[in-house]
């Protein structure tokens, strides 16, 4: 069985350093929805994009969007734990607190590496982030000492669709989505999203991140305990932006549609990849809506979802946490 816990109880595991993690049986495998926007504009209701998977003594960010780090302090999870983040693709609503992240690391001098993993690219996004860091590197930090270079606190690993990584216990397996696609033949060196599936032991966690109908998806979510998607609520998001941008053109707004009828996922499209996958429950973040409350979509989501997929769903807040249990 599989439940959700509250804020207080995601600061108690977090924190507690007993038998929760030093059990070799069966380690904890937890996931918190730091921020649950849709990107790209900013809501007041909800911080951007990021997740905090916590694999037994492992803690791992996944999509890192502005406020990350605040997030995190939400959570009651010091930076000391995070030992790795993982992109999904680069998209400014997902990396935008990455520099946060490295920087206040390196500030604190915190030891050992952070590994940062991502699609070809992520390099140059880190790079440009530690250059951003060298007026401060030649201040130092103010204590009399030679500061380490920013460069020392982080490292990047680049990946290829299909790549696989073990952080300790935690096997991570990538997979390019369609959230990039385009018509047309591709190119080698297009840019990659990537869908992630994290496995610990015989239990897993599939997280979509920005992703349309996909095959390459339901695949890699083969019989995941769960299937943390991103969701669209199409025809209100594509009013609302008619109606907030009367400038746009029409040949902008087309594209705009096709991006987000193509590029994103509803949840009559959830529902059937789920069910194709055999996914043990689905979690809902990442909500493209318009602005204001989602409990509004709930309901509305729900029902498209289970027009194909009779599983459990749960509508993710920020900081909510979702806890795979053993079997």
């Amino acid at each position: 069985m599989k439940r959700a816990s509250s804020l207080a109880a995601i600061a108690g595991l977090v924190l507690w350093a007993g038998p929760a993690f030093a059990a070799p049986t069966c380690p904890v495998l937890r996931w918190v929805t730091l921020g649950t926007a849709g990107g790209p504009i900013p809501t007041p209701e909800r911080a951007e994009p990021s997740n905090l998977l916590i694999a037994g003594n492992h803690h791992v960010l996944v999509d890192t969007g502005d406020g990350a780090v605040n997030q995190l302090a939400r959570a009651g999870v010091t930076q000391q734990r995070i030992s790795a983040v993982f992109l999904s693709h680069h998209h400014l609503d997902h990396t935008g607190g990455l520099p946060a992240v490295i920087g206040l690391r390196w500030m604190n001098n915190i030891p050992g590496k952070l590994k940062v993993y991502g699609p070809p690219g992520t390099r140059e996004i880190v790079d440009g982030a530690l250059l951003a860091m060298q007026p401060q590197a030649r201040v130092g930090f103010g204590l009399g000492a030679k500061s380490p270079p920013p460069a020392s606190s982080v490292e990047v690993i680049e990946l290829t669709d299909g790549a696989q990584v073990e952080i300790g216990g935690l096997k991570v397996t990538a997979a390019a989505n369609s959230h990039f696609d385009h018509p047309g033949p591709k190119q080698a060196s297009e840019p990659l999203s990537f869908s992630y599936r994290f496995d610990l032991g015989t239990r897993s966690i599939t997280y979509t991140g920005d992703t349309g109908p996909s095959d390459a998806v339901t695949q890699l979510a083969q019989g995941s305990d769960m299937l943390v998607s991103e969701v669209i609520a199409l025809e209100p998001i594509v009013a609302q932006i008619r109606a907030s941008r009367p400038d746009m053109s029409e040949d902008l707004f087309g594209q705009m549609r096709r991006h987000l009828s193509t590029h994103h996922i509803t949840a009559a499209d959830i529902g059937t990849m789920a069910a194709k996958a055999g996914v043990e429950r689905v979690v809902l973040t990442h909500f493209a809506t318009p602005p204001g409350p989602i409990a509004r979509f709930a309901k509305p989501f729900r029902a498209d979802i289970a027009r194909n997929y009779s599983g459990p769903v749960a509508v993710a807040q920020d900081l909510s946490s979702f806890e795979v249990t053993c079997r």
